[in-house]
């Protein structure tokens, strides 16, 4: 399995901050998108096999690809009734997780301005190969990345 650890740190470029809120997802979309004029915009239900059953968590991804840089970041439903997504490094107590692409400010400035999200109540950074997510991340990270390919080849 140390070639599946490898292939995940390859694959990791992305930072993840997590979220406690007590904002329903939606609500929190509006809020994000309002404060950091961001557009993030409801994009799939995130499946997730567990022990006993499986979970659903929404994804919401917002894409800015001016034509200098591309930047993309993710809103995801971490915590729901029936179980977590992430649940190492204290994310099981988390709400959402915000999964930020490269071309953005770093992770650290993002704390700095969720910070004045009145509907966020905690943030923290995580790593996500330690997260438990790394998996489910590292998909929809690929997932965004083969759009946003096609997408350029479609412009052409």
């Amino acid at each position: 399995m140390q070639w599946l650890e490898a292939d995940f740190a390859d694959a990791c470029d992305f930072e993840l901050i997590g979220i406690g809120s007590h904002l329903t997802p939606h609500r929190l979309t509006w809020e994000l998108n309002g404060l950091l004029d961001w557009e993030l915009e409801f994009e799939k239900v995130l499946n997730v096999r567990q022990r006993q059953e499986s979970t659903d968590h929404m994804v919401y991804r917002y894409v800015n690809a001016s034509h200098m840089t591309s930047f993309s970041v993710a809103l995801i439903e971490n915590r729901t009734p029936a179980g977590v997504l992430a649940r190492f490094q204290g994310a099981a107590q988390l709400d959402y997780l915000l999964q930020i692409g490269e071309g953005g400010l770093p992770g650290k400035d993002w704390m700095v301005r969720l910070r004045k999200c009145p509907g966020i109540v905690y943030s923290q950074m995580l790593d996500p190969l330690h997260s438990g997510a790394m998996e489910h991340l590292a998909l929809l990270d690929l997932a965004e990345t083969n759009s946003l390919h096609l997408e350029g080849k479609e412009k052409q």
